[in-house]
């Protein structure tokens, strides 16, 4: 009786932490996998041809075309690729967890405090590392071409930089003054990538499409935070503030091609704004609020809210109309967001390089 009394209690401990495990683990937001074709190469495009535009992203879950589950549809390179026709090659990386949340690649994983940081050794691939592995995807391609080959492939190459937000939201938990370090030493990063790519390629002519940060204080996920905290809010606008402002120094000095730096932020703020004016019937001179594309319903929620159910599965709730949804999940633009922004950078790209 005491033999089979023990057995019993060993049996319910082994259950008990086997359901404990799988709670932690169902917890914690380093649990991911790589979303898109897993199985595949990160690097795993074909060769274009010398008369082929070509666009080169590297970036997050906001410039990844392979995590369109992301954003409810197409991503913004997406949409600026299918303007002028050219050649996808990306980079850009998205993770996904058990518990179906996202995470997008950062500029240096090791800026990454903590826990956290455990999530970004495997399988985000940081800015560092996708460079990296595209270079050498590129000088196998251009093995057989000769000089003049060679010469305009580079010149019919756009590269699209575009990190931040996730570096953003992983910092603001920090005190300010270590994240402004972070900030500091991310930007450098960038900048050293840019140079790299510069190097390898002899030229001191790239053209290179650079976002500057959104305020990651309007993304519906950052509301109970700020609810919470009034000065947690405050330094998180300081912190965007300062990384666009390093970036902004950082590209007015450096004379290795032609940047073209996209304001993300005031992008954001003017289509809140258009909606925002619109419902107090102002509209002003340069068009906000008219609200008219796409005639937004709501530029605070996200259309998908996720309820989570016990340890691994979430039941989700969608929004009747996720073109007028500014944001397409907590963390994410919706669909017409990424359209417009697509078109907006084609528009400030075509006379430079298109024409």
């Amino acid at each position: 009786m005491r033999l089979a009394s023990k057995f019993h209690i060993v049996c319910l401990f082994a259950v008990f932490s086997i359901l404990l495990s799988s709670l932690f683990l169902g917890s914690q937001r380093f649990y991911y996998r790589r979303v898109g074709a897993a199985d595949q190469p990160i690097v795993d495009f074909q060769a274009a041809t010398s008369s082929d535009h070509r666009l080169v992203v590297f970036g997050d879950t906001w410039s990844d075309n392979n995590a369109k589950e992301v954003q409810g549809g197409r991503v913004w390179t997406d949409w600026l690729c299918s303007s002028f026709s050219c050649h996808y090659e990306n980079l850009a990386q998205t993770a996904k967890s058990l518990r179906g949340a996202y995470v997008g690649s950062v500029v240096e994983n090791k800026e990454i405090p903590g826990a956290v940081g455990s999530l970004y050794k495997f399988p985000v691939a940081d800015f560092k590392s996708q460079v990296k592995q595209w270079l050498a995807a590129e000088a196998k391609a251009v093995e057989s071409l000769d000089e003049s080959a060679i010469h305009d492939r580079h010149n019919r190459t756009i590269l699209v930089v575009s990190f931040g937000v996730w570096d953003l939201w992983n910092m603001i938990e920090q005190d300010y003054k270590t994240a402004t370090k972070s900030v500091d030493h991310s930007v450098e990063i960038i900048m050293e990538q840019l140079d790299m790519l510069s190097e390898n390629w002899s030229s001191d002519d790239l053209k290179i499409i650079l976002t500057l940060v959104p305020d990651v204080t309007f993304l519906p996920a950052f509301r109970p935070l700020g609810d919470q905290h009034v000065s947690q809010h405050k330094e998180t606008v300081k912190l965007v503030a300062h990384w666009n402002s390093k970036l902004k120094s950082a590209v007015e000095k450096w004379g290795k091609g032609t940047i073209y730096l996209f304001d993300t932020e005031a992008f954001l703020v003017d289509l809140i704004r258009d909606r925002q004016l619109y419902s107090v019937g102002i509209e002003e001179s340069n068009g906000l609020g008219r609200n008219q594309d796409p005639g937004w319903e709501n530029v605070e929620d996200a259309c998908v809210e996720s309820k989570q159910q016990w340890v691994v599965t979430s039941e989700t709730k969608r929004c009747e109309n996720p073109d007028k949804y500014l944001f397409w999940n907590e963390m994410h633009l919706g669909p017409s967001a990424h359209r417009l922004m697509g078109t907006e950078v084609f528009r400030g790209i075509e006379e430079m390089w298109l024409r």
